[in-house]
């Protein structure tokens, strides 16, 4: 409704939110005849898209099958889907699959945008098409929040702001999660951490982003601990899946800093992850504000981060094959800095990578 920044605090979420295992049944009942099924090409060759198909069945659906896609490959989806007639589209994966798929219904329901007009206008909110996420890994939080990650044609990533990228509807199902090896569970869960974590230090965050932090922490550890115990515990799964969506409430509301922007550009330098450019830089990140510092927080996070076992999922990366200027440089340009609880100069990253590589 408001259309505008003000210098108050707001709460964005995504306005429905379906959660447990078998959620997905939601399918069959939402207001909508004529679907677009954007679906990570993993999950539409696994079994469980046999369910997606049978609660669509009474549907018109067309699919199109996702891998990682940059801003000219959306384009290419608006030009393609521009004459055909959706109610919504359905966007089932991770955040390569929900943020491809917030861009594309704006860009549908305005076929006059550019990308370069998304950077600009932040409240595009009169969007014809609605949009249902089912996040299929825990990790980004994408099914609430008004963020979008994408890839420009360089192969250089950049997080786009729009009110009207927030999801209609998410449907969390943690039946998703069954077939995921415990160890991607922990890079998952490192990107779970660094939300909540990072959203709680920002310079945007408050008392209520704190407080669903920490639920959301509680719930990581809950669900790991469950795991631990029992690696075939699903509700441990369920209470992962639940703790990424609360994490991606802070994460869309107080945003992250420069772990997440030192992450961005590594992975974009050397070519690996997301979440394992989170497992490689994070701890060192939080050892480096706790020494600058000395704010009991920050060893609170980090004892937090060695009983979650993180450590021993980190990839392992030659630091001798990273340049020190250039990823300090592309941290410096990436949004995510802006937030963090200082505010850097190009020397304290510089000084902050060296310290990471110390001690890697």
């Amino acid at each position: 409704m408001i259309k505008k920044k003000l210098m108050v605090k707001r709460i964005l979420n995504t306005p429905e939110v379906y959660y447990k295992k078998g959620a997905i049944a939601c399918l069959k009942s939402i207001e909508a005849t004529n679907l677009l099924l954007m679906v990570a090409r993993p999950v539409h060759e696994s079994e469980y898209f046999a369910k997606v198909e049978k609660y669509t069945k009474e549907k018109t659906t067309l699919i199109e099958s996702i891998d990682i896609i940059n801003q000219d490959q959306i384009i290419q989806l608006r030009e393609k889907y521009a004459s055909t007639k959706l109610d919504a589209i359905v966007a089932i994966g991770g955040g390569s699959t929900l943020d491809p798929a917030k861009i594309l219904r704006i860009l549908l329901s305005h076929p006059e945008l550019s990308f370069e007009d998304l950077k600009t206008n932040q409240f595009i909110t009169d969007n014809h098409i609605k949009l249902v996420a089912i996040p299929t890994t825990p990790g980004t939080g994408s099914e609430t929040t008004s963020v979008a990650v994408i890839y420009d044609a360089h192969g250089h990533k950049f997080p786009f702001t729009n009110q009207g990228f927030m999801p209609d509807m998410a449907i969390l199902d943690h039946a998703f999660l069954t077939t995921l090896p415990v160890d991607l569970l922990h890079v998952f869960g490192a990107d779970i951490f660094s939300h909540a974590a990072e959203g709680t230090l920002s310079m945007m965050s408050t008392p209520i982003m704190k407080s669903i932090s920490s639920s959301s922490l509680d719930l990581l550890q809950l669900g790991f601990a469950q795991l631990h115990e029992n690696p075939t515990d699903v509700k441990a799964l369920g209470n992962i899946m639940y703790s990424g969506y609360l994490a991606g409430i802070v994460q869309g509301n107080a945003y992250v800093g420069v772990g997440h922007a030192l992450a961005h550009s590594l992975e974009q330098q050397i070519k690996i992850s997301h979440g394992a450019a989170i497992l490689w830089v994070f701890k060192n990140v939080l050892g480096w504000y706790q020494k600058q510092t000395d704010k009991p927080i920050y060893q609170e996070y980090l004892d937090s981060w060695s009983s979650l076992g993180f450590e021993d999922y980190s990839s392992t990366i030659d630091p001798q094959a990273i340049d020190v200027d250039q990823w300090a440089t592309a941290t410096m340009q990436d949004p995510s800095i802006s937030t963090s609880p200082i505010r850097f100069k190009q020397e304290q990253v510089i000084e902050l990578i060296q310290w990471i590589l110390q001690h890697k």
